[in-house]
């Protein structure tokens, strides 16, 4: 009987020794880059961290991913004000510096590979900012009705379509092995206003929302289509209560008058551990 309890402790022990190997060897010698705009880049947080005028933080999601996962090589390119542009074939000018196009960093064994992109080639900063935010307490811009507004919706949405389209794809095509993770967007603007941080109607804050989650299938039909994936972060923060209008320790993203440090309308430090842990659960590690 004792001999038998040994046999199978010592099974036992193999086995959870062998799921422990397993698990460790699932992100061994993994090779990621990280490519994208300011939502990737986290500026402004831990300033001391940044090395140019990308503004790259070592507290941004990626970086975070990376020592999640531990991996063996990473390299951060995302910078502020990317486009599509910047990441497939152009350098990007940033001060008195060129960064060259963000695919370069790639290569046959670069796995994997994340990105936040497109804000900058959208219609957001005129839907969000000149379209509906409100001058005074308790006003209400009533963009929700307003056709010339859904026309920007539609009209820039369907603009970033084909640009993500190309992005994603140029990904695919230079790290054929990788594992490529778009980040999405939304998680700016929840269900309310409040004013002067979020300075919207609650209605056109609801509406705002919406055109979120429009704009997010963008994304959707890209990772579909590459077999990539896609980290819905703008639902979890709205159905968390993360907005920017919650307390101060509960917001994953900063509004237009920041409590933390980040860049305003950007992730904070919570936001960005929340996206890398989000990113590590999509893909096992």
């Amino acid at each position: 009987m004792r001999g038998a309890v040994v046999v199978c402790s010592l099974v036992a022990s193999t086995v959870a020794a062998t799921g422990g190997a397993a698990a460790d060897n699932r992100t061994e010698g993994l090779d990621y880059v990280a490519l994208g705009d300011s939502r990737a880049a986290g500026p402004f947080i831990n300033t001391l961290s940044h090395r140019d005028l990308c503004m790259r933080s070592d507290q941004n999601f990626a970086s975070k991913l990376a020592r999640i996962a531990d991996v063996a090589s990473f390299t951060d390119v995302s910078c502020i004000a990317a486009q599509v542009e910047h990441v497939v074939d152009t350098p990007q000018q940033i001060g008195t510096t060129v960064a060259p196009a963000q695919l370069e960093a790639l290569g046959p064994g670069t796995d994997p590979v994340t990105i936040s992109i497109d804000g900058v080639d959208s219609n957001h900063v005129v839907i969000t900012r000149e379209s509906c935010a409100i001058p005074i307490p308790d006003g209400d811009r009533n963009c929700r009705n307003n056709p010339d507004v859904e026309e920007k919706a539609v009209e820039g949405t369907a603009k970033v379509a084909s640009m993500v389209d190309r992005a994603i794809g140029a990904i695919a095509e230079k790290a054929p092995n990788a594992e490529i993770v778009i980040v999405g967007h939304g998680g700016a603007v929840g269900n309310r206003g409040c004013w002067p941080s979020i300075p919207y109607s609650d209605a056109d804050a609801q509406w705002m929302v919406t055109y979120f989650e429009r704009f997010n299938q963008v994304y959707v039909d890209a990772a579909r289509k590459y077999g990539a994936h896609y980290i819905d972060i703008g639902k979890a923060i709205i159905d968390g209560g993360h907005d920017p209008c919650a307390a101060p320790e509960d917001k994953w993203f900063e509004g237009l008058t920041p409590t933390s440090d980040a860049q305003p309308g950007h992730f904070n430090e919570r936001g960005m551990q929340a996206v890398a842990d989000m990113i590590a659960d999509e893909l096992g590690y």
